[in-house]
C-alpha cells in the first residue's frame, strides 16, 4: 500500500460528508493535526470498501494499515501518533470515552435519527435515493413520507436527549472540560450529520449546547463550518 493516509467517507450531493462516525474521525484527525486524504464514495459503490472486509466508512488507511469503525480509528490515532495532542488525556478518561461513544450511538443518533433522514434522503443522489429508502424502511417499517411527518416528535425527542449535555456545557466549556477532546468529536459527529441534513432550527440560541455548537464548528480553521450545511 502506499504510504498516504486515506480516509474513505461517503459523500452525497453537493460533496455533502453526513455521516456522524466519518465527522468523528474528522474532528479526531484535525485534533492530532493529520490532514488525510480524502476518498468520497456513494451508496452505490460500496465495492470500494472490499478491501477492508466490510461496507460501511469510515474507513481509514494509514501506510500498511487499515482501520474500520469511528472508536477503534480514534484509538489507533491516540496510539500511533503518541506524540501529537491525546484524545483523551488518560487511561481513565478513555474509558469513560468509550462509555461516551457508545451513549451516542445508541442515545444521541436515535434523537437524531428521525429528523435527519428525511433530509439525508433528499440530498442523496437521484441513483440512490430507492436504496436509501428502502433500506429504511426495512430498519423502521415507514417510508420517508411517514417519517418526515415525524419532525416535531423527533425535535422533542433530540432536546430531551440532549438535557445531560446541557446541564454539563452550562458549568464547563466543553464537553470534555477545559478544552475539547474525544467525547466533544462524539457528540459534534451527530451534530454535523444535522447541519448537513436538517433545514429546521436544530437548538434554542440560549441552550448552552448552542453555544458549545458554535465554538466546535469554528474549531481547526472551520472544519465544521465550511461544510457545505443547512443551518
Amino acid at each position: 500500500m502506499e504510504d498516504t493516509m486515506k480516509l474513505y467517507e461517503l459523500s452525497l450531493s453537493e460533496g455533502r460528508t453526513v455521516s456522524p462516525f466519518v465527522w468523528r474521525v474528522r474532528f479526531c484527525l484535525a485534533h492530532k493535526g493529520l490532514d488525510p486524504e480524502r476518498v468520497p464514495i456513494s451508496y452505490h459503490d460500496k465495492d470500494q470498501l472490499a478491501f477492508s472486509g466490510q461496507d460501511r466508512v469510515p474507513v481509514l488507511v494509514d501506510g500498511d494499515t487499515v482501520v474500520t469503525d469511528s472508536w477503534k480509528i480514534a484509538c489507533y490515532l491516540e496510539e500511533a501518533y503518541p506524540d501529537a495532542p491525546s484524545l483523551f488525556g488518560s487511561d481513565i478518561a478513555r474509558g469513560m470515552g468509550l462509555a461516551f461513544n457508545r451513549w451516542c450511538d445508541h442515545v444521541l443518533l436515535n434523537s437524531l435519527f428521525l429528523m435527519c433522514t428525511p433530509g439525508t434522503y433528499d440530498v442523496t443522489q437521484k441513483e440512490d435515493q430507492p436504496y436509501f429508502a428502502q433500506s429504511r424502511f426495512e430498519w423502521t417499517g415507514k417510508t420517508i413520507d411517514e417519517i418526515r411527518a415525524m419532525e416535531a416528535q423527533a425535535i422533542d425527542s433530540h432536546k430531551k436527549a440532549l438535557e445531560p449535555l446541557r446541564q454539563t456545557l452550562a458549568e464547563q466549556p466543553f464537553i470534555s472540560g477545559a478544552d475539547p477532546a474525544f467525547s466533544d468529536y462524539c457528540v459534534m459527529g451527530g451534530l454535523m450529520w444535522a447541519k448537513t441534513t436538517y433545514r429546521g432550527s436544530l437548538l434554542d440560541d440560549n441552550d448552552p449546547v448552542e453555544a458549545w455548537r458554535q465554538k466546535m464548528l469554528d474549531l481547526f480553521d472551520g472544519l465544521g463550518r465550511s461544510t457545505p450545511g443547512l443551518n
